[in-house]
């Protein structure tokens, strides 16, 4: 793969990702949980993410390779660890595309009702449209990556503009201090701090903000990886928060005290499963109408476009990794993983059955994302442990509080998303080590890969520690034994003793540093690009 993506390149990739059909959903259902207490939801959420970030760019700027998410927890963690969460974040990539696809189908919908059932799931004549959707994005991914970044450069750009001006002629509309907070019906916290965090989590906000990522996906390509990375990463989440605050505070302009009635928790709108479309016509703006279904098919076609190619680049790491056969490493002329492509494309359409509708797929996916963040602090820490003189373009003060903070906030981000959700993931990570475990015993290139078992000592307690915490918390159908304060002291115990741990039992300081070696070498035998 080319080093050929340019500092605003990769910014653009990673605003792309996160302008995706996020704000076209999450401000209803943020508002659904939090109330106006929404605008004070995104600030939280996307000061947890900058947190977080900061730990990526470090890791990603010291280790630019390829399908970095998969690549790095390899080096450090061994094959066993790597596999769980190389698992969980290609389905994750691999559900995200879908997702940007369902959103479009939806709005579509609000003209087009044939499309979707009343949840919103596909109907036969929807799953046809989706799958044309998925195909066309799928065939500009084998194309061209050079192509695909200048592409998503322009579409980003009206991916800013046009909801932001959709934002502003609403709020010359409706705007008042008494319509933002609805003194008549609600506090400004009418769920309590339970109700933000629930919106942080399950609302869409870390959903929304996932795409920051796509720039360490795509380090291993960038021109200059020690500056691009954390003007990406960081850059993307600050100039994305603006834009979803100013889209919050236009939503919230518009409810009436009939929508919120019944309370918050059962905001209605009708037509609701289209939330702008149906604000648009709620308000008596039609002339913006055209501009929101232009704008429900151009952001998430555009994110749809990235996610792709990030599923693809799992893959590739993965492969890389030895956990794939190598067909997964092939490259076509473009440069670009064409079997991981197509295969990732089939797979695709598998994801519109079992999640029906965008909120469905987007609350579990949510937890999905949060615990894939959570490799990135514990491989950050083990670094700073074993190789803490090892040269870091991008250094973190206090690196290691640093590592141990993002950690805990990933932990909660997953514990927020509630019971309800946690519990099915013991289903896809088990399904995972089947995979695994067939892959291991009946391959030829399988049976020459190490387990490193006792590198992975500390997922299982911090992974049946998680599930039992959720349990007895009181996030999404918890037993409620627990209060949150409680359930946060225990993870955040939990969460200081597994990093460390992981650390301790981590790769051999040698070892790893035979891998980083190995990688950067691999690494650097791409000719750094001149093209823009």
């Amino acid at each position: 793969m080319k080093r050929s993506i340019s500092n605003v390149g990769l910014l653009m990739t990673s605003v792309s990702a996160i302008m995706g059909s996020g704000w076209l959903f999450a401000v209803y259902y943020t508002s659904s949980h939090a109330g106006p207490a929404s605008t004070l939801a995104w600030v939280i959420g996307a000061f947890i993410m900058i947190i977080i970030a900061f730990v990526f760019a470090e890791l990603c700027a010291m280790i630019p390779v390829t399908g970095s998410s998969t690549r790095i927890p390899h080096y450090t963690q061994g094959t066993l660890t790597s596999f769980v969460f190389s698992w969980i974040i290609w389905l994750t990539y691999l559900t995200l595309a879908p997702i940007e696809v369902q959103a479009i189908i939806q709005y579509l919908a609000f003209y087009f009702p044939v499309l979707t059932n009343k949840s919103g799931s596909l109907t036969h004549l929807g799953f046809l449209v989706a799958a044309v959707l998925l195909f066309i994005a799928t065939a500009l991914n084998v194309y061209s990556i050079r192509w695909l970044i200048r592409a998503n450069a322009v579409l980003t750009i009206l991916k800013l503009v046009l909801p932001i001006a959709i934002a502003i002629v609403i709020l010359l509309f409706f705007f008042s201090p008494d319509k933002l907070f609805h003194p008549a019906k609600s506090s400004f916290l009418p769920n309590g701090m339970q109700g933000i965090f629930s919106a942080i989590a399950t609302g869409g906000i870390v959903f929304s903000f996932n795409g920051f990522k796509l720039a360490a996906e795509m380090a291993g390509e960038a021109r200059n990886p020690k500056k691009a990375l954390p003007f990406a990463i960081v850059g993307s989440i600050v100039i994305s928060l603006v834009v979803f605050l100013v889209l919050q505070f236009a939503f919230l302009s518009s409810i009436t005290p009939a929508n919120v009635a019944n309370g918050w928790k059962n905001l209605q709108i009708h037509g609701s499963t289209s939330p702008f479309a149906a604000i648009i016509e709620q308000d008596k703006l039609g002339s913006l109408m055209a501009l929101v279904i232009l704008c429900a098919i151009i952001a998430p076609f555009a994110s749809a476009l990235v996610y792709l190619s990030s599923a693809a680049r799992s893959l590739y790491g993965m492969s890389d990794n030895g956990y794939l056969p190598l067909l997964f490493k092939v490259l076509n002329i473009h440069g670009n993983a064409r079997y991981a492509i197509f295969i990732n494309y089939l797979l695709s359409l598998i994801m519109f059955a079992p999640l029906p509708g965008w909120e469905k797929m987007a609350a579990f996916l949510t937890s999905l994302i949060a615990l894939t963040y959570t490799i990135g602090p514990v491989s950050c820490y083990t670094l700073r442990e074993r190789l803490p003189d090892r040269p870091r373009p991008f250094r973190l003060i206090f690196g290691r509080i640093w590592s141990v903070t993002a950690f805990f906030l990933c932990t909660l981000l997953v514990f927020w998303s509630g019971w309800s959700i946690i519990s099915k993931l013991g289903i896809v990570i088990v399904i995972g080590l089947v995979v695994f475990a067939i892959y291991k015993l009946f391959t030829e290139r399988g049976k020459t890969l190490p387990v490193d078992f006792r590198a992975s000592i500390w997922l299982w307690p911090y992974l049946c520690g998680l599930t039992l915490v959720s349990y007895l918390g009181g996030f999404g159908g918890g037993k409620e034994l627990l209060s949150n304060l409680a359930a946060s002291v225990c993870l955040l115990v939990l969460s200081v003793f597994c990093i460390y741990l992981a650390a301790k039992v981590s790769l051999s300081t040698e070892r790893i540093t035979a891998n980083l070696e190995q990688a950067l070498q691999a690494r650097d035998e791409l000719e750094p690009s001149s093209e823009h």
